[in-house]
């Protein structure tokens, strides 16, 4: 027996095909923007505008045995920056970021640190005038502000834990007046 067949329409085929490809496009795009970013967010990638709108600077710094130290920071130098500092980092981002407070004189009175809405255990090393680190005072993630009562020009901020696997504790060497600014 002979069937009737009917001949392929080559064109309606591709037309399908090409629909199905903008489809699965268009699907990804949505994705990448509206998904993506709260899956970042959950994993806790997120850096403040804040921080990323900060200038980065490679600091020059001497550990406790007298070995030289590079440390990649950002730098909080207006009061706006200083404010901001570290809150609404993500747990993840802070793994890797350093944040250098810097002053541009000696403080001699009480100095307030905002810390509210920081997503990890944190760590302050206060440095004076000469670059010596004189304390160095652990932050809570319920911490709302901490005070530094040393005499200061800097504190460096970053994730417990981070300034010690880098080298910097009391009575380390940090020059900030040697940071070479970058970007």
């Amino acid at each position: 027996m002979q069937e009737n067949r009917q001949p392929r329409n080559w064109k309606r085929s591709i037309a399908i095909v090409l629909m199905v490809i903008v489809a699965i496009g268009v699907a990804y795009v949505i994705g990448a923007f509206f998904v993506g970013p709260s899956r970042v967010k959950a994993e806790g990638g997120v850096i403040s505008t804040a921080v990323l709108d900060m200038p980065s600077g490679i600091l020059p710094a001497t550990d406790t045995n007298g070995n030289a130290v590079t440390l990649l920071v950002k730098i909080a130098e207006t009061s706006a920056a200083r404010k901001a500092g570290l809150s609404n980092v993500g747990a993840k981002a802070l793994d890797t970021t350093v944040l250098l407070y810097a002053h541009s004189r000696l403080q001699t009175s009480r100095v307030r640190y905002d810390m509210t809405g920081i997503r990890a255990p944190l760590e302050l090393a206060v440095i004076d005038e000469s670059g010596s680190v004189v304390a160095v005072k652990k932050v809570g993630t319920n911490t709302t502000s901490i005070s530094v009562t040393e005499k200061h020009q800097w504190v460096l901020a970053a994730k417990e834990g981070l300034l010690g696997k880098l080298g910097i504790a009391k009575g380390s060497l940090v020059t900030p007046g040697d940071i070479r600014r970058i970007g």
